[in-house]
């Protein structure tokens, strides 16, 4: 959500030197086709592994060396969220840059493409014959290319349902598609979807403005994509829960019985630390008592990776403002700390 909004932005230009830190001492308490070896295709590490979408606090080269050396502490992948036509690879994309970064820095890169408006469900142009092969052949050429172990396409698709089903139809036969064309260059590429857990289960109420209706789940929507080696989910359970307690024990144990046994995974996820929201308020304690009980609640679940949507605070809407582990002057929250010492 939140992420992918930010994750679409391009970095235009990137240039090395060295930034300040947030490490201050805590307080007590199947082809013969040639592969380019970058980020995006060094061996993964162990599942389930973590990291961080690409969030610096801005975008100038400073920035983002800095958010390379501070998420380096503890973490094992940067997310990108963009563009489909990025797998393109135009040599100025986001993704190239954020590439090159990861390679330098040890990460792997996680690509996340998409074809819509992640806020509305819009298409970013018309699906017509001849975009639907563009699409599929920019997936050919990239898997072919970096051999990634993971690749994910749709950020949030249940967005599309709801707004544009019509859409939603054509994009369930892209990524049949794509992930056909995957397969065939990079058989050992994992592709996946993802999903926002809170509306796909019915939880509209809270902050989203609505009612939380269990009875109006989609679970159903998951059964469209049986291509998909994994099935992701974005996950801000404070948008809905006044408190981390109030999660169910179950929430996130449930998801590989609807993912049909296949792992899972989180490509984003957050709580906030601030923000004046009557009894959706957020503070650095809760955002702390979330992490651990994300942990906790996923213990016993199949996850293959977690991404914690921000690094740093960004300058996005709501409580998404709160979202970060580091705030926008570089001071690291409570939260942080937590991440750290809790590496698997």
């Amino acid at each position: 959500m939140a992420a992918a909004l930010v994750g679409l932005m391009l970095v235009a230009s990137c240039s090395s030197g060295a930034g300040s830190s947030t490490t201050t001492t805590p307080p007590a308490s199947a082809t013969t086709s040639p592969v380019t070896t970058t980020a995006a295709s060094i061996p993964p590490p162990d599942e389930p592994f973590r990291g961080f979408s690409l969030s610096p606090v801005d975008y100038a080269g400073e920035s983002l060396i800095e958010f390379f050396e501070t998420a380096s502490l503890n973490a094992d992948a940067i997310e990108r969220v963009g563009d489909i036509l990025e797998w393109e690879e135009p040599a100025e994309s986001g993704l190239a840059v954020v590439d090159a970064l990861a390679a330098d820095y040890g990460f792997l890169s996680l690509s996340i493409t998409g074809v819509f408006d992640v806020d509305d469900g819009e298409l970013l142009r018309p699906l017509d014959d001849a975009t639907f092969d563009r699409y599929v052949a920019a997936a050919r050429s990239y898997a072919e290319k970096h051999r990634p172990p993971y690749l994910g396409l749709g950020v949030e698709i249940d967005t599309q349902w709801r707004s544009h089903p019509d859409d939603f139809e054509v994009f369930v036969e892209l990524f049949a598609a794509v992930a056909t064309v995957v397969d065939e260059v990079s058989p050992d590429t994992k592709v996946f979807t993802a999903f926002q857990l809170e509306r796909l289960s019915g939880m509209h109420g809270g902050l989203f403005g609505g009612a939380n209706d269990p009875e109006s789940a989609a679970w159903e929507l998951i059964d469209r994509f049986p291509d998909a080696d994994i099935i992701a989910f974005t996950t801000y359970p404070g948008l809905v829960f006044p408190d981390p307690a109030d999660i169910p024990d179950d929430y996130y144990t449930r998801l590989n019985a609807h993912a049909g046994g296949r792992p899972i995974a989180f490509t984003e996820i957050g709580w906030h630390s601030g923000g004046e929201y009557g009894v959706y308020s957020g503070t650095e304690e809760k955002q702390v008592a979330f992490l651990e009980r994300f942990q906790e609640l996923t213990s016993e679940a199949d996850v293959a990776f977690y991404i914690w949507s921000f690094l740093y605070d960004q300058q996005a809407a709501g409580p998404f403002t709160y979202m970060g582990l580091v705030d926008r002057v570089l001071r690291p929250k409570l939260a942080w700390w937590v991440w750290q010492n809790s590496a698997d």
